[in-house]
């Protein structure tokens, strides 16, 4: 029994690639049978497949491992829990072996029936002898772990001499040199071709020519026989998607030959609905590569009119920020409930396979999907988005309203009212006053009031209480949920739309088949090929980046942009800088946001002639009330407010046993917690008296902070929900999510704000030129957006008081700090109150810009606290100061500098 408490003992290895080998795991020896030491090591048993690929894709010598046995207890069978007893046993062999078909090679007796062919078809290259194998068990002890028993790691024969690969001089010239069989990629890429269209005699034309063009055949792949794409030409041809007349039996036998491609699976009981989870390894590669600390979308309603079950897409962003769906849903209902099961099962799919696997946020583009599931399951911020709901409206604005001057006006009022309500400005009543406005355009009224004006109080709390997600973002969901449709409902047959085995069917070989050749570097080979469903290239939002300003003409209340194919072809764009603009583009009167509206947008910000985007404006808000809100119960609250009654103790005490006594006496000393409350209180009164009301919101920078990637802050909804709109309450903040960081702000921060480009500046500076000056001057272009909004005019003129004590002030400034509500105090308690108020924020913002968690502060952050208190006490009172006060202020100044000097140089 110590052989099996040494294995017990060892640690669970499960390396942060999607693929590895022996040499990534580090190999324990203990005593094995028969007095051999076993060579062993512990993984999970979810990641025998990826170790099985990672040891085939040797470089030395490149192989594939086949079952050569296996033996697994039936899962009902009874069992007696013991220590050595095993679940399933699997022998792995390299297919290069066991048996030698080579001239004078040993066959087992049990494989001697063997006949030789007059053409071998390659058989003395495929079996020569290999003796590399390990064991893989399943322990009744952790049925969760494999145990790896590899003894024989050499690709050798039973001589010791190598038998394949480039070692073996023998196999020169042979197809024992390579892989016996082609790589994963490019079976997929074959399958892909075949699927949408592409011809055998075409696939095997392209390979021979870059197989030329390299030079000859370097790996297996090289040698890709035009018998094999035939055959699996033939495969697909026979196939049907019909497996059963009944539509459940046969998505259930689906289900069965498909277990690697299905996440998901329940089907139709009394309390719960049919749900099924499609996820393909190459969709999972996509997602933990390009989700791992960004962003994943939601398109959570595709086909609700016309399939059987609607679809759910989760999908996530390329470096071209184009949508690549990385899982598919299909169940009938999505808010309720029920999602958690499935989101478990695909959130521990992708933490099986990287365990460091972690998303920055989640976009919904549903107010009724439970949010606290996503937040609960994924531990990330959650966003809206609200395409489809501009999408819908402008679809209908165009074939239900024919006078174009009235579509025009309804489209401003719409987005105007949008505008307002992200904004904090306003509520249900501007719908109610919109269909008062236009109670003559009949046919779009009755469609308004029938679909949208019942949910119109769920889309209101969620775009209050959620983060927006960027116009970029928005057009790459639209762009993909138009290729879906496309590559999806093109049956001439519509009845098979209502057959869940021709979804499940279509998804998984010809839809996943074109997503697959999106990324495919040299799809342009086939371009003789395409079709409509081929519908690729670049999202909106990229297309205009590529439009020159010179290409633009804003003429009053429209903007003219020239064709970049035909120049002769003009544009015209009503509402310029709105993404409610109407363009006569066939892209945009289909109800897509279409790349003319995207690049006047673009340029009116550049310009700043109309206000930043609602993400940004979110982000700077949200930036403000974390810089102002120290974390619940976190480390950056305790040191704050620790350093902060330090700070006033040295304060205290140079006053004197005195003055401090009449201090107390008159009750103007306020205690460090006091003081906390007070700006805590200041803090909450300016967002009750400026968040609350548009009018003195705070309002963002005309520059755009990074272009449009604001919406990838997660410490948005996370620190200080109350305040930013998430109304989480204090007991809920305190939790920790169990896979986060302590203290999680921290993480958010150096994870995931980083990721928006943000911070990628100097954190003072950046913190510094993106939080707004209560005395910097606005550029006076901002002056003529009154007529947009009626609150824009006081956004645009006040700035965010709140960040005044936080902000670096320039050489040239005199920066200002918080009016306090008593009246009367001296200069020392002014200071006092100076210093508490703007430590905590100080130090919160040092923190949070060293996420590494290093607390200790240096003389450099002394002596900056040091000048905030001497140039925060010239500008604590508005009056104009005596030169008596003059004078007493620089004394008193002069002498708390001394203290805090002298205080910290001690304590460091």
């Amino acid at each position: 029994m110590a052989r099996w408490d040494e294995i017990l003992s060892l640690p669970v290895q499960s390396p942060p690639t999607l693929e590895f080998s022996a040499h990534d795991i580090v190999w324990s020896k203990v005593e094995g049978w028969r007095d051999n030491i076993d060579r062993v090591a512990l993984i999970p048993f979810a990641r025998v497949d990826d170790f099985v690929k990672g040891e085939s894709s040797n470089k030395d010598c490149p192989t594939r491992f086949h079952v050569e046995a296996r033996r697994r207890r039936p899962p009902k069978a009874p069992y007696k829990p013991k220590v050595d007893g095993i679940l399933e046993y699997i022998l792995y062999w390299c297919s290069f072996g066991p048996d030698d078909h080579r001239k004078g090679g040993i066959v087992r007796p049990s494989r001697n029936t063997y006949i030789p062919k007059k053409t071998n078809a390659g058989r003395p290259n495929t079996k020569r002898g290999c003796t590399c194998h390990f064991i893989v068990k399943r322990l009744i002890a952790e049925p969760s772990v494999a145990l790896i028993i590899y003894n024989q790691d050499k690709h050798v024969d039973k001589k010791g001499l190598p038998c394949h690969g480039p070692q073996d001089k023998k196999a020169a010239g042979t197809r024992a040199m390579f892989a016996p069989y082609i790589s994963e990629d490019l079976r997929l890429r074959v399958l892909s071709l075949l699927y949408v269209g592409v011809s055998v005699e075409t696939i095997m034309q392209r390979h021979n020519e870059s197989v030329e063009k390299q030079g000859g055949p370097y790996n297996r792949d090289d040698l890709l026989t035009h018998r094999y794409v035939r055959r699996q030409e033939r495969s697909i041809r026979r196939s049907t998607y019909e497996l059963d007349a009944d539509d459940a039996v046969s998505v259930s036998m689906w289900v069965e030959s498909h277990q690697n491609h299905v996440f998901f699976f329940e089907d139709f009981t009394d309390s719960d609905p049919f749900t099924l989870g499609i996820q393909t390894e190459w969709q999972l590669q996509q997602m933990i590569r390009f989700g791992n600390r960004s962003l994943i979308a939601s398109d959570s309603r595709f086909g609700t009119n016309k399939l059987k079950y609607p679809v759910h897409s989760l999908i996530v962003f390329n470096s071209d920020k184009k949508a690549i769906p990385v899982a598919w849903i299909i169940t009938p209902r999505f808010a309720s409930l029920d999602a958690h099961r499935w989101m478990r099962a695909l959130y521990n799919r992708v933490r099986t396979k990287d365990p460091s696997w972690k998303l920055a946020g989640f976009i919904v583009d549903d107010p009724s999907i439970d949010i606290l599931t996503i937040r609960d399951v994924f531990e990330c911020s959650v966003l809206i988005s609200f395409w489809r709901v501009r999408h819908a409206w402008h679809k209908n604005l165009v074939k239900r309203c024919s006078d174009l001057e009235m579509r025009v006006e309804m489209s401003r009022q719409l987005g105007l009212a949008v505008d307002d309500i992200c904004r904090g400005c306003g509520n249900v009543d501007l719908f109610e006053k919109f269909m008062e406005d236009f109670v003559d355009c009949l046919d779009f009224m009755d469609y308004f009031k029938a679909v949208w004006y019942p949910r119109i109080g769920a889309w209101i709390s969620a775009l209050v209480t959620l983060p927006v997600a960027s116009l970029e973002t928005c057009a790459a969901m639209e762009f993909y949920h138009n290729q879906l449709k496309v590559r999806l409902l093109n049956e001439k047959d519509p009845s098979v739309y209502q057959r869940t085995d021709w979804l499940v069917d279509k998804l998984g070989t010809k839809v996943h088949s074109y997503f697959w050749l999106d990324e495919y570097s040299d799809k342009d080979d086939f371009a003789r090929y395409w079709k409509d469903e081929w519908v690729s290239g670049l999202t909106s939002w990229r297309k205009a980046l590529k439009i020159p300003g010179s290409d633009v003409a804003i003429q009053g209340r429209c903007a003219k942009v020239t064709d970049q194919l035909d120049r002769d072809r003009i544009y015209v764009v009503w509402n310029p800088g709105s993404q409610y603009g109407i363009c006569d583009c066939t892209w945009a009167e289909m109800g897509y946001l279409c790349e003319h509206v995207c690049k006047v947008i673009n340029l009116y910000r550049e310009k700043g002639s109309i206000l930043p985007s609602i993400s940004i404006f979110q982000y700077n808000k949200a930036l403000i009330e974390m810089l102002h809100c120290p974390p619940h119960d976190s480390l950056i609250h305790d040191h704050a407010v620790s350093l902060a009654i330090y700070v006033q103790k040295q304060l205290n005490s140079l006053v004197g046993p005195q003055k401090q006594a009449n201090a107390v006496q008159q009750g103007q000393v306020v205690s460090a917690e006091q003081n906390r409350g007070l700006v805590d209180e200041n803090i909450s009164s300016d967002h009750e008296n400026g968040y609350a009301d548009c009018s003195k919101a705070p309002a963002a920078t005309a520059s755009d902070l990074g272009s449009e990637s604001a919406d990838q802050i997660v410490g948005i909804n996370g620190v200080c929900g109350e305040t930013a709109g998430e109304g989480i309450s204090d007991s809920e903040m305190d939790v920790d999510p169990p896979l986060s960081i302590s203290p999680p702000e921290l993480q958010s921060v150096n994870d995931e704000v980083v990721t928006g480009n943000v911070f990628s500046e100097p954190r003072e500076s950046a913190l510094t030129s993106k939080v707004p000056n209560k005395n910097s001057e606005l550029h006076p272009h901002n002056n003529a957006l009154g007529d947009q909004c009626g609150c824009q005019e006081e956004i645009a003129n006040k700035n965010c008081r709140g960040s005044v004590m936080v902000v670096e002030p320039q050489p040239d400034e005199v920066p200002q700090t918080r009016q306090f509500s008593k009246p009367s105090m001296s200069t020392h308690e002014k200071a006092s109150l100076s210093m508490s108020s703007t430590v905590e924020p100080r130090l919160h913002d040092i923190d949070m810009a060293d996420a590494s968690g290093n607390l200790d502060m240096d003389m450099s952050v002394a002596s900056e606290n040091e000048n905030e208190i001497g140039k925060t006490n010239h500008s604590t009172d508005n009056a104009p100061l005596s030169d008596g006060d003059h004078s007493n202020l620089g004394i008193a100044a002069d002498d708390e500098r001394k203290a805090v000097e002298s205080s910290m140089a001690e304590n460091l």
